[in-house]
């Protein structure tokens, strides 16, 4: 029996509403693997980005203890979400940004945040992209796998159960924290790609769930929405209450390489594309959900220079 929730058993950690902007014009989403292994699927049968009773926790012999599946509810305002992020224009996408962008271009000093249109998020648009992003980070197959193991580290088994109760508990709690929570101090960026394709795969760039057992939301996250928006997200220190808290850019080719490279470190099994298929990093290759050895990344610094949190690098000099 099933104490709550619906009754389907393939429970999506990849929302279908977000599968079907991977989709070809045949409605056939793309993915490779760490082989090498290429296959493709129709979006609109449910079958990519779902696990069988993945949001199920079972008590005994096939009883089931509690389905949270339909908590994820946040997915029915995806196509909402996603219109709202594409409404806001970078700069360099009309003929009305010619003489700014001329400007920038005579300007000797100019920063990377200056190629910026720079935008206040209303509060619902704000807290709805921040539950999305971490209803996508926490049911993710590699956020999944971290709790799994867990119990690991005191010489214990491997256990299915304690990933999925792991889960939910964040996800309560965040869902909490992003309905309700203090967002004073949240800022957005968002890279525009509309040549240069973005990549997505089943781990993230999660330097933020981490905060959520002790109440906060504290931290940064890099994730590839549809193949032409991808969205970072941090915390900043302190901001005056009338700052932008939402950056948009026009990404240059190296930022989607670099965030592409990004997805192939924390993907373990799948890496999903529209057009070309990627080349294989060495790091998706291993066939294991990786991350950095330490919280440092090129295209974060430069992500946190936008955003707010400024810091001295050399290399962004030629911008």
């Amino acid at each position: 029996m099933m104490s709550g929730g619906n009754r389907s058993k393939d429970h999506h950690w990849w929302p279908v509403a977000l599968q079907g902007y991977w989709a070809n014009k045949h409605g056939n989403v793309s993915w490779i693997d760490p082989n090498a292994e290429r296959g493709t699927k129709r979006y609109y049968n449910r079958k990519i980005g779902s696990k069988r009773h993945g949001h199920t926790m079972l008590k005994g012999k096939g009883v089931w203890e509690t389905n949270f599946e339909s908590e994820f509810d946040i997915d029915d305002k995806i196509h909402n979400i996603i219109a709202a992020l594409k409404g806001l224009k970078p700069l360099g996408v009309s003929l009305k940004d010619a003489r700014p962008i001329l400007k920038l271009l005579l300007k000797k000093d100019r920063s990377i945040k200056d190629g910026c249109r720079l935008y206040h998020l209303d509060e619902r648009l704000h807290r709805n992209l921040l539950l999305l992003l971490h209803s996508l980070l926490i049911r993710s197959p590699s956020f999944r796998s971290k709790y799994e193991r867990f119990p690991m580290r005191f010489g214990l088994p491997q256990n299915e159960d304690i990933g999925k109760a792991n889960m939910h508990q964040n996800y309560r709690l965040a869902k909490r924290l992003c309905t309700t929570g203090y967002i004073s101090l949240h800022s957005f960026v968002l890279l525009h790609s509309p040549f240069k394709k973005f990549i997505c795969g089943d781990g993230h760039l999660d330097w933020l769930t981490g905060g959520l057992t002790a109440m906060r939301i504290d931290g940064r996250a890099l994730i590839p929405l549809t193949p032409h928006l991808c969205v970072y997200f941090c915390t900043l220190n302190s901001r005056r209450s009338s700052a932008p808290n939402c950056a948009s850019l026009l990404a240059p080719p190296w930022m989607v390489d670099q965030a592409n490279d990004i997805v192939q470190i924390y993907s373990g099994n799948r890496l999903f594309f529209l057009g070309k298929p990627p080349s294989l990093s060495p790091h998706f290759l291993r066939g294991q959900f990786l991350e950095h050895d330490n919280h440092r990344d090129p295209l974060i610094e430069a992500l946190d220079e936008i955003a707010g949190n400024n810091r001295d690098r050399g290399f962004l000099a030629g911008f």
